[in-house]
């Protein structure tokens, strides 16, 4: 029998420095947040809402091996 990977999520509004909201697109800020998510085992699996900043966070969901 192989083995079945378990995994554990986080889903989370990316509001960082709330800049979305602001329709200002800081890439360097994400991408330390992103880093700092995949340093703790993390992996980005699924990004929604991000061509409508101005209504809503983008939502991030990330899974990892438990």
């Amino acid at each position: 029998m192989a083995d079945m990977n378990k995994w554990e999520y986080k889903v989370i509004a990316l509001t960082v420095k709330r800049k979305f909201l602001s329709g200002q697109f800081d890439a360097q800020s994400v991408e330390d947040e992103l880093n700092k998510f995949g340093q703790d085992g993390w992996e980005l699996v699924r990004m929604e809402g991000v061509s409508t900043p101005h209504i809503a966070p983008p939502i991030l969901t990330f899974k990892r091996a438990i």
